[in-house]
């Protein structure tokens, strides 16, 4: 075999095997991004190799057939569906959107597809591949196995986890498992003894794994599966069926079909798993309606590859705000072939569907000839035994499109179990030769595959920097957990700089500018003309960033969050509370359904209405007041607990005096969600000024209870006790404020003014910020300053 096959042959060798397994702690997507990586490196190495042989030998011999016409017009349907996305850098790269979805990764998967079609030109090739597929999803599944059992392999922090592991999810886990059955059983028929015997074992391992993790879908599929792997092995075999080699796939399908029915059984020894939440179908059939209705270019291809999440934003319906998943945005849907149609149109949708028609068709006809012929050499009879395998197990993983929503690896054993088939099926061959062909003709034959590799140069240089980029700010994003703001934002600057196309970096710049400025705020060591320059120079970078955020990404609900809250932050700065409105109104226009904008509207409204002055500007304050409410009651009829809502229309009460009011609906919001503690907190903070200090303590405590670490509810539970004249408990308090944010001067000042005799606040002016919901895209930080 000459030097460049061996080579292109081990890199597909390399990537089946390693895929499964394979994550790297490097950066924020530590599996399908990694996965992502190495699957373009690897197919790109291949296709280095291919093309460094094809030049040696002067020649180019390829597998040709109509099926590879359905390959390329599934890329190019996928090609302007990412054209014309929400996000085409999003849709194009994948993240920060989903690293399977995304043009690259398909393009990747189709080169994959023509790799094995193409190199994989004798069965037992075909068949350690398959087998080495087999079996690194079996170790992957071991390593799972053991991680559930809380015997951790690895020194990752991370992994220490009972649910980590490289394949995905538990139920993409059971899927996998029965997936693999009828290739599987196929594999052990074939092979040396001790071959057999381990691929048996691995059939009876597989089944079990499913028969633990008990999914519903993974028991359709599995019967689907094996009902064709039956029918089509006793019908290509005629008279001469073994019913004994039968046996095990019919036992198989009679115990699925008791799981089936039998729902609430499990075997002993089954993990505890936490439900998968995901739109149901109804659901997303509604969002795809939506999106449909948005235009002709929609319908036809969707909103773009990875967009769910955007459409799940502006789509869904209100009812899901009843339940705890109100303030999820999903990135997937009920299906994988109802995504499709979303992200991907009615073209979309076709187009794979014609791909998966025609690998049908290409596996019928073959087995119809092939099954039927008698005799033949031992490479022939592993090609007619592997045929019917990776047939009824790619009809296996079709069926799985319909049932539950892909990750990264369910998509790559589609594209490799796709890819065997049209190995096994298309055989004709066509040449051209570079030395007998016209000059001119191989001149641009050779000029396009030159093309090609430069391209592919290039996209890996700039898939490179994009990596580097990932993984400075994964790193940012360690240093602010740990509170180091200053190396967060080297970090994540650096990030920008190296991608700047990327927004998520942009967004979360912005918040990390606003934390240095707050700090900048309360440096006494700072003169006031220093500590101006400074504020004005952090806040102009703080509002670039937010800005740039939605100019790559205007269609994310959660840029317009973002600058919503910067502004807001900023209220008192000429002009600042408009943009905020605009901000929130944007937002609302991308997550309609959401009551959190409609929140922070009113919020801003509140603010407003505080920077009035002056009974000339009554009206203009009653106007405030008035669009604050009316945004408020909005959230609460989208929402009907929606706590912050509820809590900043008694802010209104409060500020037009009535504090009698404001009480009765900070009670009333303590009936509907009696353990939140911010509510509790604010009620305490109202009875607190109305020096209703038992009332107040009763609250504080009530907080206390349900978060001892709450720092705001233990600072003003002890400035009740101080009030009180329990002097004692109020130092005990501050002392613990004091443990929780060490660096905060106010509560220095407060335990020293208590050790002296003197008023907890003398001195100090104390702030209390409203309460708030922080949605993903916000960080949640305590009021009082570390």
């Amino acid at each position: 075999m000459p030097l460049f096959h061996k080579i292109s042959q081990t890199s597909l060798y390399l990537l089946v095997f390693l895929i499964p397994l394979w994550f790297l702690p490097f950066t924020q997507n530590i599996l399908d991004h990694q996965k992502q990586t190495l699957l373009v490196v690897l197919t790109f190495f291949w296709f280095i190799a291919f093309l460094a042989g094809v030049m040696k030998q002067g020649e180019f011999i390829l597998r040709m057939n109509w099926f590879y016409i359905l390959m390329f017009l599934l890329l190019a349907m996928v090609g302007i569906s990412t054209i014309f996305s929400l996000w085409s850098y999003g849709s194009f790269w994948g993240l920060p959107l989903d690293a399977a979805d995304n043009f690259l990764s398909v393009f990747a998967f189709v080169l994959l597809c023509i790799a094995i079609s193409q190199s994989m030109e004798r069965p037992s090739r075909l068949f350690l591949l398959l087998s080495l597929l087999v079996g690194s999803v079996t170790l992957a599944i071991l390593f799972a196995f053991l991680q559930s059992k809380g015997i951790f392999l690895l020194p990752f922090s991370f992994s220490h986890i009972s649910l980590f592991n490289t394949l995905g999810t538990p139920n993409s886990i059971a899927l996998l498992s029965v997936i693999l059955i009828p290739l599987t059983f196929v594999l052990a028929s074939s092979g040396k003894l001790l071959l057999r015997a381990s691929f048996g074992a691995l059939v009876l391992a597989l089944f079990g794994v499913a028969a633990l993790i008990n999914f519903f879908d993974a028991w359709v599929v599995l019967v689907g599966e094996l009902g064709i792997f039956l029918v089509l092995g006793i019908w290509s075999s005629g008279k001469a069926t073994n019913l004994s080699s039968m046996f095990l796939p019919m036992a198989m399908i009679v115990a699925a079909l008791f799981f089936l029915f039998i729902r609430s059984f499990s075997l002993p020894g089954s993990p505890v798993l936490p439900p998968e939440v995901s739109p149901d179908y109804r659901g997303e059939w509604k969002l795809a309606e939506g999106v449909m209705r948005e235009g002709l270019f929609s319908l036809a291809f969707g909103s773009g590859p990875g967009t769910f999440v955007f459409d799940y934003a502006k789509f869904h319906s209100s009812s899901s705000n009843q339940t705890i998943f109100w303030g999820t945005r999903f990135s997937e849907g009920a299906a994988e072939m109802l995504d499709w149609m979303v992200t991907k149109g009615v073209g979309g949708v076709l187009a794979l569907g014609g791909l998966i028609g025609g690998a049908f068709i290409l596996a019928l006809r073959n087995l119809v000839r092939k099954l039927k012929e008698d005799g033949g050499s031992q490479e022939e009879a592993l090609s007619r035994k592997l045929t019917l395998g990776v047939g009824a197990s790619f009809v296996g993983i079709v069926i799985a499109q319909f049932l539950y929503p892909f990750h990264f690896t369910l998509w790559f054993v589609f594209w490799v179990l796709l890819g065997s088939l049209v190995a096994l099926t298309v055989q004709r061959t066509h040449t051209l030769s570079f030395r007998s062909s016209a000059p001119l003709i191989s001149l641009g034959f050779s000029f396009a595959l030159l093309v090609l590799l430069v391209s592919g140069v290039g996209l890996l240089i700039i898939g490179g920097q994009k990596y580097a980029a990932e993984i400075e700010y994964s790193q940012g994003v360690q240093q602010w957990r740990i509170g180091n703001t200053e190396d967060a934002i080297g970090k994540v600057e650096q990030a920008s700089r190296w991608n700047p196309s990327m927004d998520l970096y942009w967004r979360d710049l912005s918040q990390l500018y606003l934390v240095r400025a707050n700090r900048i705020a309360a440096d006494e060591k700072l003169s006031q003309e220093e500590r101006r320059r400074q504020m004005g120079f952090t806040i102009t970078r703080a509002i670039g960033a937010t800005r740039k955020a939605i100019e790559l990404s205007s269609a994310n609900v959660a840029n317009w969050n973002v600058q919503g809250f910067v502004y807001r932050n900023l209220i008192g700065i000429e002009g600042a509370d408009q943009l905020a409105i605009k901000a929130y109104t944007e937002a609302i226009q991308r997550e309609p359904s959401s009551p959190f904008a409609w929140g922070e509207l009113g919020r801003v409204y509140i603010l407003q209405a505080q920077r009035i002055q002056g009974k000339e500007l009554e009206s203009q304050r009653m106007q405030a007041w008035e669009n604050a409410l009316t945004n408020l009651k909005k959230a609460i009829e989208l929402k009907e607990d929606y706590s912050p809502a509820h809590y900043l229309i008694a802010v209104v009460y409060e500020q037009q005096g009535k504090i009698q009011e404001a009480i009765a609906k900070l009670e009333e919001t303590r009936a509907r969600t009696p353990d939140d503690i911010g509510v509790a907190f604010q009620l305490g903070s109202l009875y607190y000024r109305k020096n209703q200090l038992e009332k107040a303590q009763q609250e504080f405590e009530r907080a206390k209870r349900v978060n001892p670490d709450y720092s705001n509810a233990r600072y003003m539970l002890g400035l009740v006790y101080d009030r009180q004249g329990k002097r004692t408990e109020a130092i005990g308090e501050f002392r613990a404020v004091a443990k929780l944010n060490p660096r905060n001067e106010e509560v220095k000042k407060i335990l020293h003014n208590l050790s002296e005799g003197l008023p907890a606040l003398e001195g100090i002016v104390p702030s209390q910020p409203p309460l708030q919901e922080t949605p993903p895209e916000i960080s949640k930080e305590q009021s009082i300053e570390e």
